[in-house]
């Protein structure tokens, strides 16, 4: 038995249109998993879907959900079930960012990140978790942190680094108390990815070349090279005693 298949699992990917979510998402269907891809907008959902579909020849689809509102997560789920039966593997990758210095962020720019990165981790988790404890199903969760849960990487994403923090505590928490209902809940802590996300910090050259001097390996990371196979190692029996660990993927940047 191949400890990394996923085949007849069922994977939701949120936040799985771009970036380092879409990479993962090509992962874990390259593995076998059938596979959700989900943002807020239902075209670029079914277009990347199709796109992965395509590629690995499993099936994927595209639904829309708005993860800051709760019953629009319900809704996803319940399309999920009515189309899978279940939900094996859920990935937490919506995100977004504001970058101001702290003095000059509003207190609805702030909400906006804390409800994207924080609040919709949440919501997911509590949700899809109550649904594999309720089914009996060996589930895994993969949130998206940061290496900014550990370190501080810029000085003026203070609201991010916030969330990300916390989405690494409660990685922690949530393995603790899921131990023993079979589901294992890890994080990834990737560094720096040229995404959708991070681009107005690689259009300016002195910034790139300021990052990559702090990173041993001299180059920025690719979200379906660099993070993928930890995705897969996630979300397979091979880290059924894995549980709780938050993994920086970055080229060596926060060891130095």
């Amino acid at each position: 038995m191949d400890m990394f298949s996923l085949k007849d699992k069922v994977a939701l990917v949120i936040g799985g249109t771009r970036g380092i979510g879409e990479g993962i998402a090509f992962g874990l269907s390259g593995a076998g998993a059938k596979l959700i891809v989900s943002s807020r907008h239902e075209p670029e959902c079914g277009s990347v879907a199709q796109k992965i579909q395509e590629s690995t020849g499993n099936r994927a689809l595209g639904m829309a959900v708005d993860i800051t509102v709760k019953k629009s997560i319900e809704e996803l789920l319940d399309r999920v079930q009515n189309e899978f039966g279940k939900i094996d593997i859920l990935v937490n990758s919506a995100g977004v960012n504001v970058r101001k210095d702290t003095v000059d962020l509003s207190e609805e720019e702030w909400d906006h990140v804390q409800n994207v990165q924080l609040k919709g981790t949440f919501l997911a988790c509590q949700l899809v978790g109550k649904s594999m404890i309720e089914n009996n199903v060996k589930g895994k969760i993969i949130n998206i942190s940061s290496i900014d849960y550990k370190v501080v990487s810029r000085s003026n994403i203070i609201s991010y680094m916030a969330a990300k923090g916390a989405v690494a505590q409660m990685t922690r928490a949530l393995a603790v108390e899921w131990a023993e209902k079979n589901i294992t809940v890890n994080a990834i802590a990737p560094g720096y990815f040229e995404t959708v996300m991070t681009r107005p910090l690689f259009e300016d050259e002195e910034v790139k070349r300021e990052l990559l001097r702090n990173i041993p390996q001299k180059r920025f990371g690719e979200p379906y090279k660099d993070l993928a196979g930890l995705a897969i190692y996630f979300a397979s029996d091979a880290s059924d005693y894995t549980t709780g660990q938050i993994v920086c993927v970055d080229g060596g940047y926060t060891l130095v």
